[in-house]
């Protein structure tokens, strides 16, 4: 049991010492943030003729879902045939945010334990993950045969007798938590595209409040399957943006919706601060503040007032000025607009703004892990990623281009369908 929180406890201080981010823009901190902080949008791909079969899509582009061979990185998983694409990045994921945090490959019954992380904890967000796995099991337990795509090799339908773990939740923090083993607490969060940052604000919590020393945290998606069913579904409620470019444009006058991402991963390592400097860490960042809140409006909606996103903000600046907003900056009509306006509600001093969406696209579920890694690199190393969108709003301070700037505290912020809204305050670690 962890020690009391009340008024007088000293909390700890909560520190982000790995980053493993597998996505469209690199796998690895530094081909990421290469790409990030070049702020070069990935290029998006035309959708497949497969895709339209028996729909007409408004949205045309999208970004696929990055490769991920693990044994090109080394490891050689039993039973990794019964995993799934999203268990593979979370697992590559964690793998690079351990190397990256300093940890030490050490001998196991896997050979892939690191030394020192037995105990740690796992939290990993995700929102739909896989799903093509179930629908095939689903038409060949209903006696349907291959299926002939347009411009495709015809897609085999086969029941996979692993159907029951690959469309469990939890297998991504599962398998992460089986190839490294680590044995502490094991959990998975969905808060559908604010699951990462609630994965790693609760990371947040546990460290801070005294329950763990080490958390593993991040979060997960993969919409990837043959036949568009789950982009048409997400452009059927109009959320997608009909770009001839394939671009989104986040807080332009001219946005009109999302790119749409199969998914991506990206793992932390955080750890209390003491933890991480007998160590001899490197430190990215602290994280000094975690909240979240609802709308308790709609399912696929955000509340157009606007009240419950400005409450978070309000929270999160709680400690002072803040210097640069991660926002989560969908590139749709009303999100961005409620968005922007609290944004300048808020701070009597506005921030410097920008959307890795613009870059990467919306990888949903992972969505807020990869921006608080990104949040986290720009604490550390004084830089804020560009986007270069077409007429800007004019109530937000937005990053045109990169800056190189000293950023002593930031906020990275994600706003979910079904009205989850949760943000992470970060600040600047001297290590002098």
């Amino acid at each position: 049991m962890g020690p009391e929180t009340r008024e007088g406890f000293m909390r700890r201080q909560v520190v982000i010492t790995g980053i493993g981010p597998v996505t469209s823009a690199g796998t690895g901190v530094d081909k990421f943030a290469e790409v990030v902080f070049g702020a070069k949008p990935v290029p998006s791909t035309h959708i497949p003729g497969a895709f339209e079969a028996g729909y007409r899509f408004g949205s045309k582009y999208y970004i696929p879902l990055p490769a991920c061979d693990l044994k090109a990185h080394g490891l050689d998983i039993t039973g990794e045939t019964a995993m799934q694409q999203e268990d593979r990045m979370t697992v590559l994921a964690a793998l690079l945010a351990l190397e990256d945090a300093g940890y030490e490959r050490t001998a196991s019954e896997t050979g892939y334990a690191f030394k020192g992380t037995a105990d740690c904890d796992l939290i990993i967000g995700t929102g739909i993950t896989g799903l093509e796995s179930s629908f095939l099991s689903y038409l060949a337990h209903n006696g349907i045969g291959d299926l002939a795509l347009i411009g495709r090799p015809p897609l085999k339908i086969k029941f996979n007798r692993m159907i029951v773990p690959q469309t469990m939740t939890n297998s991504p923090a599962a398998w992460t938590s089986i190839v490294f083993g680590l044995t502490g607490a094991s959990q998975t969060v969905n808060a559908s595209c604010a699951s990462g940052t609630v994965a790693i604000g609760e990371a947040f919590r546990r460290i801070r409040d005294g329950y763990s020393e080490m958390v593993i945290a991040g979060g997960v998606e993969n919409l990837h399957e043959s036949t568009g069913v789950i982009m048409r579904g997400f452009d059927m409620l109009g959320t997608l943006t009909r770009s001839n470019e394939g671009r989104c444009y986040p807080f332009s006058k001219r946005r009109d919706g999302f790119l749409y991402s199969e998914g991506g991963a990206c793992v932390v390592a955080v750890e209390e601060l003491t933890h991480a400097l007998k160590r001899g860490a490197r430190i990215y960042a602290e994280i000094a503040g975690y909240h979240s809140n609802s709308d308790a409006a709609t399912i696929v909606q955000m509340d157009r007032s606007g009240t419950r996103v400005r409450k978070l903000l309000g929270k999160l600046a709680e400690n002072g000025t803040i210097d640069y907003c991660n926002a989560h900056g969908t590139g749709t009509e009303l999100n961005d607009g409620v968005e922007a306006e609290a944004i300048g509600a808020m701070f009597a001093k506005p921030p410097l703004v920008n959307s890795t969406k613009s870059l990467i696209g919306h990888t949903l579920g992972a969505s807020g892990a990869i921006e608080a890694a990104v949040t986290a690199l720009s604490v550390y190393r004084g830089m804020v990623h560009g986007m270069d969108v077409p007429e800007p709003l004019d109530n937000v301070r937005i990053a045109r281009s990169t800056v190189e700037m000293r950023i002593e505290s930031a906020i990275s912020v994600s706003f979910g369908f079904g009205g989850h809204n949760a943000g992470l305050f970060m600040k600047r670690f001297d290590h002098e």
